[in-house]
């Protein structure tokens, strides 16, 4: 009797969200993870996690991954640098890695670079690694999103589903959207 092959499993990957939702534009994970839930039906390999503003436990969340997908707000360049608040950069590993190393603002300021790190040192090497970031236009204490983040969502939201489909991830929209679940907003914000 021949063996028949069933579907190829779909890849491990996490879709994993930083930065804190009371912080302004620094909440622009979660609400990218918020959309992607929402509009789209991911298969059961494929994790969205809101991990907030981890520390040097950023590392552990690596472990056993064939991909990763981070969406974050990022430095834009410094001041000669030609992105504006809202733009929308992507970073694969090899960018991530040669990056220098940037000051960290508290000890709850993830490095994604130091996360990679972990990760090899563990023996679960992440070849698959993408960052989406905006640049923030505001990170003060205070809930919502400046309009020209807000503006970068739906970009962002595009950016990781062309990853998820460039991993062999099938992901498709969803046939009725669900309600956007942004709790930390007030009703009368909940745009997006």
């Amino acid at each position: 009797m021949e063996a028949t092959e069933g579907p190829a499993p779909s890849p491990r990957v996490t879709v994993l969200g930083l930065g804190s939702v009371l912080q302004g534009d620094d909440g622009f994970g979660a609400w990218v993870l918020a959309r992607l839930t929402a509009r789209w039906e991911l298969p059961a390999g494929v994790e969205l996690l809101d991990a907030g503003t981890p520390g040097p436990e950023l590392g552990h969340y690596l472990l056993g991954l064939d991909a990763l997908i981070v969406v974050d707000t990022v430095r834009g360049g410094g001041p000669k640098s030609n992105h504006q608040p809202g733009s929308l950069l992507l970073y694969r590993r090899e960018e991530i890695l040669k990056r220098p190393p940037q000051p960290r603002m508290s000890p709850h300021d993830p490095s994604l670079k130091d996360a990679l790190a972990t990760a090899e040192l563990a023996g679960e090497p992440l070849s698959e690694v993408l960052l989406v970031g905006a640049v923030p236009a505001r990170t003060d204490l205070g809930t919502g999103l400046s309009s020209e983040v807000r503006g970068a969502l739906e970009g962002a939201e595009e950016a990781v589903v062309a990853e998820l489909r460039r991993l062999g991830v099938a992901v498709e929209p969803r046939p009725e959207p669900l309600p956007l679940d942004v709790w930390w907003e007030s009703s009368d914000t909940r745009g997006g």
